[in-house]
Order: C-alpha cells, then sequence, then structure tokens
C-alpha cells in the first residue's frame, strides 16, 4: 500500500527507524506504523472521518489473520511458559525450551509492539490538539488511543521488563531513550487506563464489542491493579464490570469464543483481514492433517479436574507417533471466509477471577470463594475447597491456568507475577534459568540507541 508521507509523519518514520520498531525496511514501517490514509498530517484529525480512520488504523494493525501482532505476543508467552507449544515445527523451539539468545530472539514482537506504540502516540498527539472535532468524538478516540497505549505498555513490559517509555512522536528525544523501570511504566498505564476511562462511555461504538469502551478498559484495569497490588482498585473496577448487566457467563462452553458470545468484552474484528475470518489461533492451532501442529504441555492436559468440562470442550485429543496429545480447540474454525469467530481479548470470566484473587487479597475469604464458584460451576465442578486466603491464592492460579490457557500469555505472566516461574517452570525445561522471565533485547535496537542496555543474564 502506498502513502503519502507528509514532514510531519516523516519525522515520526525517523523515530521510529532510530528506535529500531520499523523492521527491515521502510516499506515494512509505512505499512504498519502509521495511519492508513493518504491525507496530510495537518488535516488528519480535523474531521470525524479521518480522525477515526486514524484510530481505527490501530485497531487493523493489531487484528491482522494469522500472522496477527496479538497473536505472536499471545503465543510467545503460552510457548513460554507451561501451556503449549510446536510440535513438530522447530523454529520457535528458543521460545519453547526458553533458551533466547542475546540481542537476536524476541525482535518481531518488540519492533512490532513499538510501532503500534508509534501509531498510538500519533493518534493522542493529533487528537489532543484537534479543535475541529465535536466533544464525543474527540473523547471517543482519544480514549481509545490511550487505551492502546496502555495495553501495548502493558504487553511489552511484561515480556522485556524495564523499556524505553515514548509518549511524543520527537525522533531525537525518542530516539535515545533509556529504559525505564517497570514500576514508572506500570505507573503510566495507569494513568492512560483512567484517563481513557474518563472520555469513554458505556456504549461500544461498533458493532460486535470490537472497540473500546468504558468497560472495557474498567475489565483491564482490574487486571493491571494486580499487578501493582492495587486490590481495591481491582475489586472496584471488576465489580463494575460484573453488576453492569451487559455481560453473562456463557454456560455452554462451544459458544464462548463466538463472535456473538455475551461473556465477551472485547474482541478483534476481523472484518476486511485480506478475506480471511478464521483467527489466528484456529488457522495456527489447530490441525491441517493427521499430524498435531500447537499441543499443549502435558502438565497442562493432565492438570484438569476429573469431569472438567473444559477439557471435553476446549480441548482435542490426536495421536501421533503412538502418543496421545491435546491442542487447544477453544477456537474451532481454521481457514473460512464466513467464520463466526474473533480473538477474545477480554472477557468476564477472567473479571470474576481477578475480582476472585484481590478479595483474597482483601481477606473477604467468602467473597473471593463466591467468585472462584462461578468459574467453577460452568465448568461443570463442584465448589472450591479452598478456605484460607493462601490456599485462595493458589486455588486461583491453578484456575486462571485451566480457564485462561492460551489467552492473553495469561499463564506466563501471572508465573511471574507470583513468583512462581523459577519453581514451575525448571520442572519441565531442563535449560530454564531465572533470568530468562525476561526477553532480550533487540541488537538492532541497541545499535541504534547507545542508552539501551540489554536485560541481566544475556552474554552478547
Amino acid at each position: 500500500m502506498k502513502l503519502q508521507i507528509s514532514s510531519l509523519k516523516y519525522r515520526f518514520l525517523i523515530a521510529a527507524l532510530v528506535l529500531g520498531i520499523a523492521g527491515s525496511s521502510c516499506k515494512k514501517f509505512i505499512e504498519t506504523g502509521i495511519p492508513p490514509t493518504n491525507i496530510d498530517a495537518s488535516t488528519a484529525f480535523s474531521d470525524s472521518a479521518t480522525a477515526t480512520s486514524s484510530v481505527l488504523g490501530i485497531y487493523s494493525a493489531i487484528a491482522g489473520s494469522s500472522s496477527s501482532a496479538m497473536y505472536y505476543a499471545i503465543t510467545f508467552g503460552a510457548m513460554s511458559a507451561d501451556e503449549g507449544y510446536f510440535l513438530l515445527n522447530t523454529s520457535y523451539d528458543n521460545f519453547k525450551n526458553n533458551t533466547l539468545a542475546a540481542g537476536n530472539d524476541g525482535n518481531t514482537m518488540w519492533s512490532a509492539i513499538y510501532a503500534r506504540i508509534g501509531r498510538a502516540n500519533y493518534a493522542i498527539e493529533g487528537l489532543t490538539a484537534a479543535n475541529g472535532l465535536t466533544t464525543s468524538v474527540k473523547n471517543q478516540l482519544l480514549g481509545e488511543a490511550k487505551f492502546w497505549r496502555a495495553w501495548l505498555y502493558f504487553y511489552l513490559s511484561q515480556y522485556f521488563g524495564d523499556v524505553p517509555l515514548t509518549l511524543t512522536t520527537k525522533a531525537l528525544e525518542e530516539g535515545l531513550t533509556p529504559k525505564t523501570a517497570i514500576a514508572a511504566v506500570r505507573t503510566q498505564i495507569v494513568k492512560d487506563l483512567v484517563e481513557a476511562k474518563a472520555l469513554l462511555t458505556d456504549k461500544y461504538p461498533s458493532t460486535e464489542r470490537a472497540r473500546i469502551n468504558k468497560k472495557v478498559v474498567s475489565a483491564f484495569l482490574s487486571k493491571v491493579y494486580l499487578y501493582t497490588g492495587n486490590w481495591a482498585g481491582a475489586e472496584t473496577e471488576a465489580t463494575e464490570v460484573i453488576n453492569s448487566g451487559t455481560y453473562s457467563i456463557v454456560t455452554n462452553l462451544d459458544n464462548v469464543f463466538l463472535n456473538t458470545s455475551n461473556e465477551t468484552i472485547w474482541q478483534l474484528s476481523l472484518v476486511n483481514t485480506s478475506g480471511v475470518a478464521a483467527t489466528s489461533f484456529g488457522a495456527q492451532y489447530l490441525p491441517a492433517s493427521t499430524s498435531p501442529a500447537f499441543v499443549l504441555y502435558d502438565t497442562l492436559a493432565n492438570t484438569f479436574e476429573a469431569n472438567d468440562l473444559r477439557k471435553a470442550s476446549w480441548a482435542k485429543s490426536i495421536v501421533y507417533d503412538n502418543k496421545t496429545f491435546y491442542y487447544p480447540y477453544k477456537y474451532k474454525v481454521r481457514v473460512t471466509t464466513t467464520g463466526n469467530e474473533y480473538p477474545v481479548m477480554l472477557r468476564l470470566a477472567e473479571v470474576y477471577l481477578n475480582r476472585a484473587e484481590a478479595r483474597a487479597n482483601l481477606d473477604n475469604v467468602s467473597g473471593a470463594q463466591a467468585d472462584l464458584n462461578v468459574v467453577r460451576g460452568r465448568a461443570g465442578l463442584g465448589e472450591t475447597s479452598a478456605e484460607t486466603k493462601v490456599t485462595l491464592l493458589a486455588a486461583l492460579l491453578h484456575e486462571r491456568w485451566v480457564e485462561l490457557f492460551t489467552e492473553t500469555a495469561d499463564r506466563w505472566f501471572n508465573l511471574k507475577r507470583t513468583d512462581k516461574a523459577t519453581e514451575v517452570l525448571s520442572l519441565i525445561k531442563p535449560q530454564w534459568k531465572a533470568f530468562q522471565q525476561l526477553y532480550p533485547i533487540p541488537m538492532q535496537s541497541m545499535n541504534s540507541n547507545p542508552n539501551l542496555k540489554d536485560n541481566d543474564g544475556y552474554i552478547k
């Protein structure tokens, strides 16, 4: 796709190149790093149509089809943890084995996320300065852009730890930005989310819950607050979503990931994505033949309780080389142009688990049990036997594993957040080292920015 690049867009392109976020060529960046419009930057946010196009460009740059940025961010986490891996395709074994090499691996995700952060920064700057939009349109679009920046920095910091916090499109300043401590990055994430929530309304600006509204922000805030230890905040935000009456737990597990599911809080639309309507997860995880593609770790496949309906509905077995493997079956469509599944980013069951954990940490044992039992009940299981804060937190770590596997990299992030990564992963990964909880910084980015240093443990 050929685009006209104004002087401002050109400066932004240079910023991206200095930061190492543009990939291997200018063409690649032009296709994914700036809003997909042919208009001059001075008018990009002058009316609702062009301003909306610029913000929707962030969505389209992330959704995609089988090569979507979010697919890789989630799949890398699944492999790095103990959720799943590609059985026959060895291309990603360094993620499976946690043996990423210094300076080389993880570059695709680093560059892809920063490119999209750049798009969000471009939109935030343009919308903030815009004076030709109605208040409602400006607030909606600015709220969406701020949410996206927070969402992307959450993923970036979860994989890489301390990262450069770039909040503008100024090339020289941002191109030499050193790492910002992850605590400060999380502070900015919360700031963006709080501001986004204040700007948005409860109304979805599009069909199929595919764009951001206020409840999407609250759902994500309930998760982010778990990472900052703000238990009261996590409970409050989760309760806003649960008590809204908009969402409900879908009792039929086979329908949870349909694009009409009432459990979905936010999903990525696949409309107009190269004619493909199957999710990246269906396309890549489901076997195309009698040979497995992406399979679950035995530890996950064997950890479901007896009669857990999730194993029957969300995992499927396949025999290969005289061994039975299980693969993810949450998304059931592999290839289609008329599918009815979209990638689900936030759903109500996770919000219940967020609130359960917050309540457990606030010593509200009965409240935590009630929330946990909502999720267990849908899975056909009895009430939890956990009766103390300590046992509830352990039960919740397990419940998140079997409920949210291969979704949003939740397991990888939670093992690290709860300091369980080494305890759990060293048992199944012989080459595991504790420093591998963070990915190495790409060499290209370190060469471009002398203030950017690799994470501890990686030998150059």
